[in-house]
Formats: C-alpha cells, structure tokens, sequence
C-alpha cells in the first residue's frame, strides 16, 4: 500500500473514528453503570427487552444489530442476576425493572457527560442520524 493510500485512510477513515467514539462513549457509561453491576451494553439488552418484550432472542439481535454470541454474553449475566427471565421468550422481570430504576440517577450523569464531551449539537444530531437509520431499516 502507497503512503498516500495509508494517510488518506488514517485521516480520513469514519468507520475507524465512529469505533473510537464508540469506545470512548461508552467508557463513559461502563464507568457509571460499575457500582450498578452492569456495562452500557447489558443496560442497553434490560431496557430494549423491557420496552419491546416479550421477544425471542433472534428478535432482540436484529433490534441492537447484535452478533447472537454477544448477546448471548451479556443476556448470561442478566439472567443470573435475575433481571430477565427465558420462559420461552425473553422477559424483564420485576427486579430487572427495579434495577433500571435504580441505574437511572448514574445514567443520567452518563448521559450528561457523553453530551457535554460530544457538546448538545453533536449529541442531539447523532441521536437523528441513528433514529433515521434505525428507522430505515424498520425497527
């Protein structure tokens, strides 16, 4: 590969930046959710199953567009905690809705931090873009 080719893919590269976002957002969230037991990516799996369950597994991957081994990963952990429950199809239990009740104050600092580091403008036209994909793809 040409050094053009190379500086034009590393100074140029979205897929790699919106990864890097990625990870930096979500240490924001994994940080504050710690004391609650749970990473950004388990509260995202609680609350998506609460808001659209009872739902099969393979339902809940296509929602997140997630790999049916990841979420296997984090669906092991709620499930021995007791937040969701298979019986066949995957439930939020009580507790599940008591514990998201509880992660709010420390999400809602997440949140805050994540929109402060984006600044509002960033933030607020992420939050469109992602609903207008996610949208378009008829979820």
């Amino acid at each position: 590969m040409s050094k053009t080719a190379i500086d034009t893919i590393a100074s140029q590269c979205l897929g790699a930046r919106i990864r890097l976002l990625n990870r930096l957002i979500s240490g924001v969230y994994d940080r504050a959710l710690r004391p609650h037991g749970l990473r950004i990516s388990q509260l995202n799996v609680l609350v998506s199953t609460a808001a659209r369950g009872p739902l099969r597994a393979s339902e809940l991957c296509r929602l997140l567009k997630l790999e049916k081994s990841t979420l296997s990963r984090d669906l092991e952990r709620l499930i021995e905690q007791g937040w969701i429950s298979r019986s066949p199809q995957l439930e939020i239990t009580a507790a599940g809705r008591r514990h998201i009740a509880q992660c709010l104050p420390a999400w809602r600092r997440a949140q805050r931090e994540a929109r402060r580091l984006l600044t509002p403008p960033v933030a607020d036209g992420t939050m469109e873009v992602v609903g207008q994909l996610w949208l378009n793809e008829g979820l």
